[in-house]
């Protein structure tokens, strides 16, 4: 049996159940430029409160947006203000595929990937993908020519597009590339069961472009847990899908229960950045402000809702984040967020029951949460913050000057460090003495020599990879979601190597809860 569907924010002793019934999955991939090029690919991971439910439910008139396939108005000029990624991708993908999470298609019937291995659907030369965004058990991809790819979980509109399929059987090839028998690659495996997917959600697909104006330009893509968005040129926020919280579905909109074909998101303008947790959203604009909405259950909005205009639904309409002015960038965790100011200064909100948020207050409390931004002064002592961003009870950032900084809960082994590169002033210890939370960042000591330019987080598990191009992993990895066949939990960072990446320039990477 292939685990239920779930998401990147279950509870952490969930990942015990890893191989019957894990209460966390999520997509991802780690990408590798053209032989020819160098590029910079942004991507992110974070988690869910509450599991989709792979039950298809039927259409609610009321509660459910499904626009019919029509063009809809011509698009006014307006001033440009994003651009587009124009360096076409390699996608390299592993860890569970029970649900398609991983975009393989009709390649392989495997339920698990141990090593990372090219997706066929997603080459570069045949079809040039120049951003990728990760959420619970989808992902979405922006390819060269301005097509939005889709693929994984749509049981609540999360792919934005029509999956429904009759069920058959798929005959199975020599592995995801084509290879001989003889020539096994990571793909395959005598020991892992297979699985019967539906073709129109395991394989990336596009959106229908009759959902936006004539001449829409997309610039980059986000993924929460149960919802899927796309920015434009000139800073407009399309979405899809809807928000979950510890209770269940909460909505896409005040009005909308489940959006399951694309919808302009009212409020937003000159948009310049997205970052998605698992059941919220960050929007920057031109002029550095920060606007929230979705789920706001561990206060990671970072603002007051007033219940006054859409009562308990007001979470679902952006609002301004409660941040002083100049903020250039922002980051996500599962449950909590991040702002980088233009003087380097890093504001935290949001769960911080494992000191995620490097605010020390609280941490180590059951409920903890931080209510409202609030200065990390720690980070002053290292070079400014060029992208911070969270799992589900840890955090990592990268600094000017190459580093990897590391912070939150020690006992699931997602920082890559070992107890003893850890200050023990900066531990708090449970009740039985066992150290529990690194409350302050901390840099990563075993990736020598070598200048990190990007990192990333999942719900247990962490990547980083250097100016290079060379990729490290770490932290949980029962479902070889960390790239590395033998060990269950991978401590240290490690470089990610075997025949299909070793010698790649890798420049990105987006992880979830189950894969990579």
């Amino acid at each position: 049996m292939p685990p239920k569907r779930a998401t990147r924010g279950a509870g952490a002793d969930g990942r015990k159940a890893t191989t019957t019934a894990s209460s966390k999955a999520t997509t991802g991939a780690t990408k590798a430029a053209n032989k020819k090029t160098d590029s910079k690919a942004p991507a992110k991971a974070a988690a869910t409160a509450a599991p989709a439910s792979r039950k298809r439910k039927a259409v609610e008139s009321e509660d459910e947006s499904s626009a019919p396939v029509a063009r809809v108005q011509k698009k006014q000029k307006a001033e440009i203000i994003n651009h587009p990624p124009t360096k076409r991708l390699d996608v390299y993908v592993f860890g569970t595929n029970c649900y398609g999470e991983l975009g393989l298609g009709d390649a392989t019937k495997k339920s698990e990937i141990p090593g990372p291995v090219l997706n066929p659907k997603l080459a570069a030369e045949s079809v040039g993908v120049v951003y990728l965004a990760v959420g619970g058990v989808h992902s979405a991809a922006l390819t060269h020519d301005n097509k939005i790819l889709t693929w994984g979980v749509n049981d609540e509109g999360t792919l934005g597009r029509d999956t429904k399929e009759e069920r058959k059987e798929v005959e199975e090839t020599n592995g995801v590339n084509g290879e001989e028998q003889e020539e096994k690659s990571d793909a395959d495996s005598d020991d892992e069961d297979e699985v019967d997917l539906n073709m129109k959600e395991a394989t990336p697909m596009p959106v229908d472009s009759a959902h936006f104006p004539e001449g829409t330009v997309f610039t980059q893509l986000a993924a929460t847990d149960s919802a899927t968005f796309a920015l434009t040129q000139e800073g407009k926020v399309y979405g899809w899908g809807t928000f979950r919280g510890s209770n269940g579905v909460i909505g896409f909109s005040p009005d909308i229960k489940f959006q399951r074909t694309p919808m302009l998101v009212p409020g937003l303008e000159k948009v310049t950045d997205l970052a998605a947790g698992a059941q919220h959203v960050m929007a920057l604009t031109s002029n550095g402000q920060v606007f929230t909405w979705g789920c706001e259950e561990q206060n990671q909005l970072g603002r007051r809702i007033s219940g006054r205009l859409h009562g308990k639904l007001e979470s679902l309409v952006p609002g301004k984040c409660a941040l002083p002015a100049g903020v250039v960038s922002i980051g996500t965790g599962s449950y909590h967020s991040f702002a980088v100011r233009k003087n380097g200064h890093v504001h935290a909100w949001g769960s911080n029951n494992f000191g995620q948020t490097a605010v020390p207050m609280s941490a180590g409390q059951s409920d903890a949460v931080v209510l409202y931004p609030t200065e990390v002064k720690s980070f002053r002592e290292f070079s400014k913050i060029v992208s911070i961003c969270g799992g589900k009870d840890h955090s990592v950032a990268v600094t000017e000057d190459g580093k990897c900084l590391t912070w939150g809960r020690v006992d699931n082994k997602a920082l890559g460090l070992a107890l003893a590169d850890m200050r023990a002033d900066d531990l708090v210890h449970d009740e039985h003495d066992r150290p529990r939370i690194l409350t302050k960042a901390t840099p990563l000591v075993d990736i020598k020599d070598e200048q990190i330019v990007f990192a990333t987080a999942s719900s247990d598990h962490s990547f980083a990879i250097t100016k290079e191009g060379k990729a490290y992993s770490w932290g949980f990895n029962v479902q070889r979601q960390a790239g590395h066949r033998e060990l269950d939990e991978v401590e240290r960072p490690t470089l990610l190597q075997n025949k299909h990446v070793t010698g790649k320039k890798l420049v990105g990477a987006s992880a979830g809860g189950q894969f990579s």
